[in-house]
């Protein structure tokens, strides 16, 4: 096959079943159907122009039509700003991602978490709330962010109703997720770091907050426990029916000596996905397949040296949960002894 043949085909999958190829092609390349039916047949050749503008348009990173020999990959990379693309932009584009991988028929995720997925924060608004906040304010410095103070319950509609579509999407993805002792951490550290630098509106809030990241990681448990997600309810209760898509769709495990950025691997059907972190929220992906094989194998012999926590793993899922509670409580202790 051609790379103009492999690129169209990439490109095909993208477009809406009902909508006509050819008709999309022409219109986004201001070109007559005919014009647009001898690039697809590859009787004329795409030019850079247009192949740029294509592989914008639809997403289809250009690494993946180049030598799976290669040592050189192309990444597409997905900073943040204030102007044009902010954070409710920044979870559009994941929102979008997340929902192109849940309608696929075949596909696997693995999900190495140095801090708490992001998927997850959104069963807990107010933890979300609070890292969406942090990540503006201290890791990004929005301008806009600079004189503020976090608040809990301040609420912005559609950033939240965005957030319930992240998590529900999630909870319908097949996912492997391979934690360490110091996947909450950073999110401890990042709460302590508000108290001490008076970055909270009120300080008492930060114990609140503390209890609801401890309901998270409860939440975490029971579907560790249960081997599948569901939305989190206000009394911890197990969806009784599910969908045979769900049916064991959430594997945990953990390892000691996992020390690195959050790195996300997707396959859907033929094609495979890496993302990668930069500076602690920005994305880098890339489909290059060979990239993906060497870090899934590299994944595979972390998980021989991982301990599964997942289905009917009680005594180890206990062990790594019950020291997640304990640097919780020990932070709330700390922080009520200064307020």
């Amino acid at each position: 096959m051609s790379i103009q043949a492999k690129f169209f085909q990439l490109v095909k999958e993208r477009i809406d079943p009902h909508l006509s190829f050819v008709d999309e092609l022409a219109e986004l390349l201001e070109l007559s159907n005919d014009s647009a039916y001898r690039r697809i047949r590859g009787e004329t050749s795409l030019t850079f122009e247009e192949l740029a503008k294509l592989s914008r348009h639809f997403g289809v990173s250009l690494d993946a039509l180049m030598d799976s020999d290669s040592n050189e990959l192309i990444f597409h990379f997905q900073p943040l700003n204030e102007e044009d693309f902010n954070f409710f932009h920044y979870l559009q584009y994941i929102e979008s991602n997340v929902r192109t991988i849940a309608e696929a028929k075949d596909k696997e995720v693995i999900y190495i978490a140095n801090e708490i997925p992001l998927f997850h924060l959104m069963h807990v608004p107010e933890v979300a709330a609070f890292k969406l906040f942090f990540w503006q304010k201290t890791i990004l410095d929005f301008s806009g962010f600079r004189n503020e103070k976090f608040k809990l319950n301040k609420i912005i509609t559609k950033v939240n109703d965005l957030s319930r579509s992240l998590r529900d999407l999630y909870c319908e993805i097949p996912s492997t997720e391979i934690y360490h002792s110091e996947t909450i951490d950073t999110t401890l550290k990042q709460i302590e770091y508000y108290f001490e630098a008076g970055y909270f509106e009120d300080k008492s809030e930060s114990i609140i907050l503390l209890d609801r990241v401890s309901e998270l990681v409860a939440h975490i448990k029971l579907q560790a426990e249960m081997g599948y997600k569901f939305k989190k309810s206000q009394h911890g209760i197990v969806p009784e029916h599910l969908s045979y898509e769900k049916e064991n769709n959430f594997t945990v495990y953990h390892n000691d000596v996992l020390h690195t950025d959050n790195t996300i691997l997707v396959r859907l059907e033929d094609r495979y996905l890496t993302f990668l972190t930069s500076n602690g929220i920005s994305s880098l992906s890339t489909q290059n397949e060979r990239f993906y094989k060497k870090s899934y194998a590299a994944i595979n012999v972390l998980k021989r040296r991982a301990t599964l926590i997942s289905g009917t793993s009680e005594k180890e899922r206990n062990r790594v949960f019950d020291n997640y509670f304990t640097k919780i409580d020990k932070m709330k202790g700390r922080l009520k002894a200064m307020l």
